[in-house]
């Protein structure tokens, strides 16, 4: 096993992990939030609205991309059809090859994907004394794409991308909790999170195409393993691969945090439902007012209580909300 196997290995197992995250979260959110059930409501255009919406706009960008004509578009359509809600939605003509229906059918993956690292990257250059995550990205592409002329351990590539993402979290947690930039990152993180998330109708239509692209990594990571020198033919394709799935997991992990926050909270009866984001912010403000820690230990604290003041709020009978309510 070689660095450049382990590289392409990491970039097709974090497409599906990616993918897999924004349609777990989906089905989480149909099962732990009143919002997402209720569509059409302000909430739900405020809180799911933008995922719909940019979930449908991927599948025309799709369109556009494969020149395929798009017969009606509507990102927010909330209706009814077979006893269905129909969100949104993008009629189209009928690809005319497998490769075209699974470019369509996964373009809110790629979409989301481009989305993600972009705010992950930017985000971090609001943060004070940022250490440059950009730069060190550009970096840690060159490194990966040199892998190949060298010979380090297989698992260097692992060691390179997990030391990346660790520098993502701790340059995001510089934010603290008291800046609200902090909370509308996590927040955005959320909504592309959940427009990633495939429909049965995604799945179906992309189904033959997405087994041409697994049969093609299946035979390059066969290549990979016994001739690495030919990466250079795909100069930077699944390194670069590697680098933003990588970071787009990342930042799913950030979504999935302020969901189980919103999630936790929304058990609570109101006003109590808000204690929990008042404690972290509170917390994170004396902590930062008293100097201690550095600011992204801060955010850990402040996000520790959290957790823990939803867990203890559950624990009393009289302050969770009444089921259906």
């Amino acid at each position: 096993m070689n660095a450049y196997f382990v590289i392409v290995l990491l970039a097709v197992v974090l497409f599906f992990v990616v993918w897999g995250m924004g349609w777990v979260l989906e089905r989480l959110s149909l099962y732990f939030l009143d919002v997402t059930r209720n569509p059409g409501s302000r909430a739900w255009r405020l809180f799911v609205g933008p995922g719909v919406a940019l979930h449908e706009s991927s599948h025309a960008l799709g369109c556009l991309f494969t020149r395929t004509k798009i017969i009606e578009f509507k990102p927010i359509n909330v209706s009814e059809q077979d006893d269905k809600i129909v969100l949104g939605y993008v009629t189209h003509e009928v690809p005319d090859n497998a490769v075209k229906g699974a470019v369509i059918g996964l373009a809110p993956v790629a979409v989301s994907l481009v989305l993600l690292t972009f705010f992950a990257l930017a985000a971090t250059y609001l943060v004070p004394a940022s250490p440059g995550i950009g730069g060190e990205a550009l970096s840690l592409l060159s490194r990966l794409i040199q892998m190949k002329g060298s010979e380090p351990s297989a698992l260097e590539p692992v060691w390179q991308i997990g030391s990346f993402v660790y520098l993502f979290f701790y340059t995001l947690a510089g934010l603290t909790v008291i800046n609200p930039l902090f909370w509308l990152i996590a927040f955005l993180a959320l909504t592309i999170m959940l427009s990633n998330a495939p429909s049965d109708t995604d799945i179906k239509n992309s189904a033959t195409g997405l087994k041409y692209i697994m049969v093609f990594d299946l035979i390059w990571l066969v290549v990979a393993y016994f001739v690495p020198a030919a990466g250079w033919l795909l100069f930077g394709l699944f390194e670069l691969l590697a680098v933003m799935f990588a970071l787009a997991a990342a930042f799913g992990i950030v979504a999935y945090g302020l969901f189980l926050a919103v999630a936790g909270a929304g058990q609570l009866r109101t006003p109590f439902n808000t204690l929990p984001f008042i404690a972290c912010i509170v917390t994170g403000a004396v902590l930062a007012f008293m100097g201690i820690g550095t600011p992204a230990f801060q955010t850990v604290v402040s996000v520790a209580v959290l957790a823990g003041v939803v867990v203890l709020l559950l624990m009393v009978r009289g302050l969770r909300r009444a089921v259906g309510v």
